[in-house]
């Protein structure tokens, strides 16, 4: 994005607040992390949880403050120390155990909440409890400047009135987002639900064909143009790859399904013969070989590569 450092509005509403915590999280931590629970679940004070890079376990509470009945830009600053303190015990008794706790929020730094944090770790030390930390939105701010694709994931309007907007990063920000999710980040073996993994196939080839993301629940997350929309023709041409392995994976899935060799179980899949059909090794090969595609995009536009645990 060049050197031109932006300052961002918080996200309007909770649930973005959440989904771009999610993905900062990724960035800031280097590790692997997902929304937690569905609203209206006991979630012991955890809204995404994840794993760093060195596979400390971490939990995050999402804290989104609206905006003032008089205006639509002041933002209201209510995390106090007693929030704090609430949301710890509660993330204490989470399971498993965390190493890490974070309380995220669209409020500005507080001397007095950092200081009060700083105490607060004090005691917790060496009695195996989790750290505690706070993110403010410079935190959100600084990542979303580090990080190009995040700009133009949540932020392409603005970045629209700058010289800074390029169309294929816009691009190309929503098809990573799309792709990274566990849908192609989990061998099929761990997969639980066939019907999910189906869906957030179609979910994926929806965005690649439209430029319209969407999420689990059917909600709009964000929207780009379609990928072969792409300016050059070497991504033009990687894209069409990835689609026909998306349409590969979906038809082999629903065959095999229909055919018996996978098995919806309670809360698990079955594969009766798999050993002789290889149908996890099929599809782990299939939805490595997409996220290989996409990293040879993504690296050519100078943009961080997916990760994945395919291999």
């Amino acid at each position: 994005m060049g050197t031109l450092i932006l300052s961002y509005p918080p996200p309007r509403n909770w649930q973005d607040f959440e989904q771009l915590t999610k993905d900062v999280a990724k960035y800031r931590l280097a590790g692997d992390f997902e929304n937690y629970g569905r609203q209206g679940q006991t979630q012991d004070g955890v809204d995404v949880y994840g794993w760093d890079k060195d596979d400390l376990n971490t939990g995050i509470q999402c804290k989104h403050k609206g905006h003032t009945p008089s205006t639509t830009k002041k933002i209201v600053t209510t995390v106090t120390t007693n929030t704090i303190d609430a949301e710890v015990l509660l993330a204490d008794s989470f399971t498993p155990k965390l190493d890490r706790f974070i309380i995220a929020t669209t409020t500005f730094r507080d001397v007095d909440i950092q200081t009060h944090l700083n105490e607060f770790n004090n005691i917790r030390k060496g009695n195996g409890l989790a750290k505690i930390e706070i993110w403010f939105w410079e935190a959100f701010e600084e990542e979303i400047n580090k990080h190009s694709e995040l700009a133009y994931f949540y932020y392409d309007e603005i970045l629209k009135n700058f010289k800074e907007y390029d169309k294929d990063i816009h691009i190309l920000a929503l098809l990573k987002n799309s792709l990274s999710r566990p849908a192609f980040n989990t061998t099929f073996h761990s997969e639980n639900n066939c019907s999910d993994f189906l869906k957030a196939i179609s979910d994926t080839q929806r965005a690649f064909n439209t430029g319209r993301l969407y999420d689990r629940d059917g909600n709009l997350l964000t929207s780009a143009y379609p990928a072969k929309s792409l300016s050059k023709q070497e991504d033009r041409d990687e894209v069409s790859t990835i689609e026909k392995l998306l349409q590969k994976i979906r038809n082999f899935t629903t065959k095999n399904l229909s055919e018996g060799n996978i098995e919806q179980r309670d809360n698990f899949l079955y594969f009766p013969d798999d050993f002789q059909n290889k149908i996890s090794e099929t599809l782990n090969k299939d939805r490595s070989q997409i996220i290989d595609s996409m990293n040879k995009i993504l690296m050519r536009h100078s943009i961080e590569k997916i990760h994945s645990h395919l291999r």
